[in-house]
């Protein structure tokens, strides 16, 4: 009876262990890049044709930072993020000159900068 114990205690100390070590499942985050693309053509673009490529565009982009595109803006959108969302009287804040994007605005960036496709 001992021996049947001991085996069965064996048996579920095994099968727990086994349980623990199963590696869970990751969830793929990535989206068709056609979303990705349709919300910048709708709402990221929009924003940065207002406030910011009329300095950040063309043959001589301020400080060298051409956001005229996707690629270029997905490229620099760290940067883009960093100068946004500085406080208001940073020198470095952008727009320069303007008033610090809306909180909507600011979301809407923060959004697509979350937002992955396989390319």
């Amino acid at each position: 009876m001992k021996k049947i114990l001991n085996i069965t205690l064996f048996c579920l100390i095994l099968i727990s262990a086994c349980v623990k070590n199963v590696e869970p499942e990751i969830e793929d985050s990535t989206m068709d890049c056609t979303v990705v693309e349709a919300y910048y053509t709708d709402h990221v673009a929009t924003i940065l044709s207002s406030k910011c490529t009329g300095c950040h565009s063309g043959p001589t982009p301020a400080f060298g930072l051409d956001i005229s595109t996707y690629s270029l803006v997905k490229t620099n959108l760290s940067k883009i993020l960093d100068r946004v969302n500085r406080n208001s009287g940073d020198a470095e804040l952008m727009p320069q000159g303007g008033p610090k994007l809306s909180v909507a605005n600011l979301d809407t960036l923060y959004s697509f900068s979350k937002m992955e496709c396989d390319e």
